[in-house]
């Protein structure tokens, strides 16, 4: 099993070590699979359905019929950023965290708002950026009670300077200044089609006729970057709900399982990171 910085620093807080920040937040996935890859697999593995299904159930909630809800669904889990990159699969906490906030959000949808306090407050301890990504799918700020599971760890729990980061220059350069480092790792493709636009597929519908929760989501999601080096793999799992459920609405029927069907292909190896 290949293991990324972040997929090693999540080892090593399931070996009982204490790590950098922000990966201290994320307690819950190292607490439960440690460092045993057949949990991380199973964890790993179930978010796809759990994420395609949530969709749905999101999906019919705001009125959709069957048809353009199961397109939905695919067309979110169609985006690479939700498979990322080799090293951090299955040990990652961005799949499982939607999951779990999609259903949040799901469930929020349907009327059954205890459920999704819980469920959020699980999201916001696998994640801690979480809870604002599900009350913006939801469009609704009760979710964001979900941050309280965060905060709580953050007086509770200290980060610590892991051998991960302290071992690798480039690794510790990020971790003592986020921001400088996202930007310099961003500047020189602000114009590619080919990692802002190619990787959302199909789901460019969504921009047709852009909705104030869609545009709101959109600029949450590229905010992240300007603390982080990483790209499709946080934009997908933090606005790819929103941005797939407004393509659904927008691509007409007949098109939508063709649309669906050329997402899941690869015309052009997409940015996975």
């Amino acid at each position: 099993m290949r293991l990324g910085p972040d997929s090693a620093r999540y080892v090593l807080a399931g070996q009982g070590h204490r790590v950098a920040r922000p990966f201290h937040l994320r307690w819950l996935l190292p607490f439960v699979c440690r460092d045993v890859p057949r949990r991380w697999w199973i964890v790993w593995s179930l978010s796809w359905p759990l994420t395609a299904a949530a969709m749905v159930v999101l999906a019919l909630g705001r009125g959709l019929e069957l048809g353009p809800a199961v397109g939905a669904a695919a067309l979110l889990v169609a985006l690479p950023g939700l498979l990322g990159p080799v090293v951090v699969r299955p040990v990652g906490v961005d799949l499982p965290a939607l999951a779990v906030g999609l259903w949040a959000a799901a469930l929020l949808e349907l009327g059954w708002w205890p459920a999704a306090v819980v469920l959020v407050l699980v999201a916001g301890s696998v994640k801690e950026s979480t809870p604002v990504f599900a009350a913006l799918w939801a469009w609704h700020p009760l979710l964001l009670v979900g941050l309280l599971a965060p905060a709580i760890r953050a007086v509770c729990s200290r980060p610590e300077l892991d051998p991960v980061t302290a071992g690798n220059p480039t690794l510790l350069e990020v971790h003592n200044h986020p921001v400088r480092t996202a930007l310099e790792a961003h500047r020189d493709r602000a114009r590619d089609a080919w990692l802002w636009l190619w990787p959302w597929g199909a789901s460019l519908a969504a921009l047709v006729r852009p909705s104030v929760a869609v545009v709101s989501t959109l600029v949450a999601a590229h905010a992240q970057l300007l603390v982080a080096t990483d790209t499709v793999r946080l934009l997908h799992t933090a606005a790819g709900p929103v941005v797939a459920l407004a393509a659904a609405e927008v691509i007409p029927g007949p098109l939508l399982i063709l649309a669906a069907a050329a997402s899941f292909m690869w015309w052009r190896r997409p940015e996975l990171i």
